[in-house]
């Protein structure tokens, strides 16, 4: 009789997780399409549940958003390839790019409006997570500028300019302006900034010598 009650435990159990993971999925697509206009009711709506299953998971509209945010990030995080153990880098370097600006052209107006919008215009619940966001994008654009630097024979840490020239090549912002702009896809996106990075590279490398 307990090894019954403990299976029906668990059986809800997952479907809990099953049914929150749902709804975040749920969430991420309205933010990726409607941003900070997005309300619960399109999320039930996008996840197929009624407004009181997602009330049931999520206290308030903005905890709901601030889960799908953090959930975004981390998922971004897991899908970026791992540098190799060897120093060519070349190739990492492509591939790093072209799944970044494939997750940009995914994310929408939620990091558009993220990377743009004070504290002042936001809850303090989304105001923290635009600042773990920022964190994290910044944490990200500094360990691939030093990992390349470091493979290419750059003592120290690399200079700070060369990490915002990597930084600007892993946004979203490269991904929409050459998309947009210009019709290319994720990845020519990265091809062409794998080679302003390269090119980026090598004059600061110059610089030293």
């Amino acid at each position: 009789m307990t090894h019954d009650a403990g299976s029906a435990i668990s059986l809800a159990d997952e479907q809990r997780d099953l049914a929150r993971s749902r709804i975040l999925r749920a969430a991420r697509t309205v933010l990726a399409e409607r941003g900070l206009a997005a309300t619960v009711d399109d999320v039930a709506a996008a996840a197929g549940v009624s407004r009181r299953t997602v009330f049931r998971h999520f206290a308030t509209r903005d905890g709901l958003l601030v889960a799908a945010i953090r959930d975004g990030v981390r998922r971004y995080a897991l899908q970026i390839p791992p540098p190799p153990e060897d120093d060519d880098l070349r190739a990492w370097l492509v591939d790093l790019l072209t799944v970044t600006h494939r997750l940009n052209a995914r994310n929408g107006r939620i990091y558009w409006e993220l990377a743009v919008l004070t504290p002042d215009d936001l809850s303090a619940e989304l105001a923290e997570a635009a600042v773990e966001r920022r964190a994290s994008r910044k944490r990200f654009a500094t360990s691939v500028t030093s990992r390349i630097w470091q493979a290419r024979g750059g003592l120290g840490e690399p200079p700070p300019w060369l990490v915002d020239a990597v930084a600007v090549h892993l946004s979203g912002f490269s991904t929409q302006s050459l998309a947009g702009d210009f019709g290319r896809t994720p990845e020519e996106v990265a091809v062409v900034s794998a080679h302003v990075i390269e090119a980026s590279l090598a004059a600061a490398l110059a610089a030293l010598r």
